[in-house]
């Protein structure tokens, strides 16, 4: 019977620039090995061939996405095994992890040396263009955070902080009920991301095993992250584990708590990422109707049609630049995949399954 697999974000591009959560992701694993190397998309392809090869297999998998394009992967983690395969260009140079583990591979040599040249030739120059443009993107994202905190400041101004405290704290109560006497483990991811086609988000998949679903409704500036702060801070506080999910826009703001000892999640379910109750266990708690001002909505509907406009048209520039910095990219990796040599990525990928078949004392892939 095949593992649970669970989808994330461990990096994101955003109004505090290219902003990473990995040592969080990967504190507590045993092993971490790194692909190093520029292999334009050959260490996604390695990573691919993993995830196929474990596919089957009773292992929880974390299948880690990459930011720009989150159709293609930058590590696997092998939840029981405490094991992890990760991309060390979008890691570190400098991999270093106490207490863990780190076997280097190096995915250069599954490239042809003298195609390898030719591709480093090619792709002169385009490298200082996607960071021009990363930073252009960064920026824009900041403008647009910047838009974002004018619509949040009708709501601040209209939040009964009473009334927020008080369903902090009833949650809490009803909720947070530690199931033993321990230190909690607490780890940070992204659930979404800016990418080059818009936001996507991993809520469902990361929600659907869990019994207890809380849907938070609202408005920007209603409270939601504060309240999850809160959250957090008390359940550490209880000893109870919790997954704590930021923002891929804004990293400092939090967007979803899971609590997998409770099988309990806790979520902003509003644009970009909005979703809806569809089973037993699904409940809506909607901040704006519990601590808002009444009519605010109506008494600000002008100002905040306006506020509105201009973010949706600033956002839309961000995700216009992102989409400029996947088509350089494309090109680069169309030059350095010339120099693949398939046959060396299948070689690196069984030798890492082999080292992990020693680690752990399985078998993920039967011989061809």
């Amino acid at each position: 019977m095949a593992g649970q697999e669970k989808h994330y974000f461990a990096r994101g591009n955003t109004a505090a620039g290219l902003y990473t959560l990995y040592d969080s992701v990967l504190n507590g694993l045993d092993t971490v090995f790194v692909i190093n190397g520029r292999t334009g998309s050959g260490t996604s392809q390695l990573l691919a061939q993993l995830a196929e090869a474990w596919r089957s297999n009773d292992w929880t998998k974390h299948y880690i996405h990459e930011t720009l394009d989150n159709e293609r992967l930058e590590g696997i983690i092998l939840e029981e095994a405490r094991i992890g395969v990760i991309d060390g260009n979008a890691w570190s140079a400098d991999p270093i992890l106490e207490g863990t583990e780190i076997r280097i591979v190096d995915a250069i040599q599954a490239l042809r040396e003298g195609l390898l040249e030719e591709a480093e030739d090619v792709t002169i120059g385009q490298d200082a263009e996607m960071a021009v443009l990363y930073k252009k993107a960064y920026d824009s994202f900041l403008r647009t955070l910047r838009i974002h905190d004018e619509w949040e400041k009708f709501y601040i101004d209209n939040l009964d902080r009473g009334s927020a405290n008080r369903i902090t704290s009833e949650f809490a109560d009803e909720y947070l009920i530690p199931v033993g006497t321990k230190k909690a483990v607490i780890k940070h991811r992204f659930l979404g991301a800016a990418a080059w086609r818009g936001a996507v988000d991993y809520v469902p998949n990361l929600t659907e095993s869990l019994r207890t679903r809380i849907f938070v409704k609202g408005r920007p500036g209603s409270g939601k992250s504060t309240m999850f702060k809160k959250l957090a801070k008390e359940a550490e506080a209880r000893g109870i584990d919790t997954e704590i999910y930021h923002c891929g826009f804004d990293p400092n703001s939090l967007d979803m708590l899971i609590f997998p000892e409770l099988s309990l999640a806790i979520f902003d379910s509003t644009a970009p990422h909005e979703h809806f109750p569809t089973r037993e266990g699904d409940k809506i708690l909607d901040v704006y109707e519990l601590a808002i001002r009444a009519g605010t909505d109506e008494v600000y509907a002008e100002e905040i049609a306006e506020i509105r406009g201009r973010y949706t048209s600033s956002m839309k520039n961000s995700i216009a630049v992102l989409s400029e910095v996947k088509r350089i990219r494309d090109e680069v990796w169309e030059a350095y995949d010339t120099a693949i040599d398939p046959a060396a990525i299948k070689t690196l990928a069984r030798q890492i399954i082999q080292q992990i078949e020693v680690l752990t004392n399985t078998a993920a892939l039967s011989e061809e």
